[in-house]
């Protein structure tokens, strides 16, 4: 039987920085990831010569992916990835904080008699920032270029610790639904749409406007998302890690401390790194000789875990289109935010939607195809292009385009328990690239070489991620993990001895900045231990 000093659980970006600072450390580290490739919900592909993003589109740096690559010399070049926000024909590119002028100007003259309103909520957006700068805007002291003395080390740390004891205590307190928070600001419907929908229901108020802070903090790593992830890898390696993939956890023995692969390997640890879907945990673990107190405990956290559900996910179209980058580049960034039109979707994606579910046995195709047409021609669009941060990612003179939305993973399962999944996404694909076609890129359709889409089904098939979700537990609901920032230390325990846990599910609101900071956290743990 194999023994290693910590055994990771999951190669996604936290598995990733938890295997990779414990490696650093000299410690003998088993990385098992279950997909023929880590990553996670942070992978890159290629069809037919075109690179796609899988997951995440960019990096959000939120002073954290630059120190990591510098601590650990990785060598990836980091692209700029300019953020353009655009609502009908209006385009505003993000240049620092003084686009939100610009943006409140778009929004005055998008929405004459709300002015106030709007201006209400810039001052808003602008005292949250103010706070989530010090969180976002500073290279974390944790990660440094070259260890340093505690001594030398101390000021600098101490000034950002105020800082940010500061600011967790300030945004602990605006926990409420942004929602709520706009409810209180404006009574315009349309204009709380078009600034808070591709917002997942329920993000936490500090969260959802504090993002115009981040759209300025985005990267694009040389050769995707994928080629970052990559990276870590080979470092892991280089610094006498091992990294087993296409090998599922099936058996975690509390008590023994091993872990069992679908292929009938056993593992034993000292310490145990979960950074996969938290669900899988509880439901793999085995707790039933540890003693009573421990035992109840797991059960306790189980059944809080397996009760809830992840938060929406969403539905990508992935297209090669027949036009050279700069086609798309005289329109607007290779990132772009973009809602095509003013009116927003009101009630279409919650009302409405609840009523469709609701009496779903009754619903005909054609009556949920009217409420797909119209949820795409209100909503708010993730657009991204590849090519235009990096040329290499598509043939001379093509182009590939990834256009996304938010979306219910349970809409998903109903269509594919009914029998008409394939469908589905075939019809996605076409109301995708015709609401784009007809607004922010005239006559895309006809330039289109190939199409395919990915929906939250897809994402639980191929990462394992309950219900799809990319950001962890939902909202909507009690979350069963830690979301006070002042406990983010304690986000990483479990009831098992000697094991923890990492990644989007183990703290909320979650992303990859989340995902790197309790991944580093679990491993600070086993090397206390």
């Amino acid at each position: 039987m194999t023994h290693k000093d910590v055994i990771v659980v999951g190669g996604g970006i936290a598995g990733l920085t938890a295997a990779l600072s414990l490696a650093q450390k000299g410690k003998d580290v088993l990385l098992i990831e279950k997909n023929d490739r880590c990553g996670g919900l942070m992978n890159t592909f290629e069809r037919d010569g075109f690179r796609f993003e899988g997951g995440a589109r960019a990096l959000v740096n939120a002073g954290l992916v630059k120190p990591l690559i510098t601590e650990f010399g990785l060598d990836i070049a980091v692209l700029p990835n300019p953020i353009t926000l655009g609502i009908e024909d209006a385009m505003l590119v993000i240049n620092g904080e003084q686009s939100l002028d610009e943006y409140a100007r778009l929004l005055k003259e998008l929405y004459p008699g709300s002015e106030d309103e709007v201006e209400r909520v810039i001052s808003a957006i602008r005292s949250v920032i103010a706070d989530m700068r010090v969180l976002y805007g500073v290279d974390n002291p944790l990660f440094a270029k070259k260890k340093r003395n505690p001594i030398a080390l101390a000021p600098s740390l101490l000034a950002w610790t105020l800082k940010f004891l500061r600011t967790m205590y300030r945004i602990s307190r605006m926990d409420t639904p942004f929602e709520h928070a706009l409810d209180a600001l404006s009574s315009n419907q349309s204009l709380k749409d078009i600034i808070g929908q591709h917002f997942f229901r329920g993000t936490p108020v500090f969260f959802a406007l504090s993002y115009f802070a981040l759209y300025n903090d985005y990267i694009y790593p040389k050769g995707g998302v994928g080629a970052f992830i990559d990276t870590l890898v080979g470092a892991i390696v280089l610094k006498g890690g091992e990294v087993l993939c296409r090998r599922e956890v099936v058996r975690v023995d509390a008590t023994d401390k091993t872990v069992t692969d679908a292929t009938g390997s056993t593992y034993r640890y000292d310490s145990l790194v979960w950074a996969g879907d938290l669900k899988a945990l509880y439901t793999t673990a085995d707790a039933s000789r540890l003693p009573e107190k421990a035992r109840a405990e797991f059960t306790r956290r189980k059944q809080a875990v397996l009760a809830r559900k992840g938060a929406e996910s969403v539905v990508s179209v992935f297209a090669a289109v027949d036009l050279p980058p700069d086609t798309f580049g005289r329109v607007a960034s290779g990132h772009v935010f973009y809602t095509p039109d003013r009116r927003g979707l009101g009630r279409i994606h919650t009302a409405e939607l609840t009523a469709l579910l609701e009496r779903w046995d009754t619903v005909s195709k054609d009556e949920f195809y009217d409420w797909l047409t119209r949820f795409c021609r209100y909503n708010t669009f993730e657009v991204s292009i590849p090519a235009l941060r990096d040329p290499d990612a598509a043939p001379p003179g093509k182009t590939g385009i990834i256009i996304s939305a938010l979306f219910a993973y349970e809409v998903t399962e109903r269509i594919r328990a009914a029998g008409w999944y394939e469908e589905f996404k075939k019809r996605v694909e076409t109301e995708f690239i015709d609401v784009i076609s007809d607004s922010l890129y005239p006559g895309l359709r006809d330039k289109i070489m190939f199409s395919f889409s990915a929906s939250p089904r897809s994402i639980f098939e191929r990462v394992g991620s309950s219900e799809g979700s990319i950001v962890g537990w939902s909202f909507e609901n009690e979350i069963p993990a830690v979301t006070n920032m002042f406990r983010m230390a304690d986000s990483v325990k479990t009831p098992l001895p000697d094991a923890y846990a990492a990644g989007k599910w183990v703290y909320s609101p979650a992303g990859g900045p989340t995902a790197i900071m309790t991944g580093r956290i679990a491993a600070k743990r086993c090397l206390r231990r």
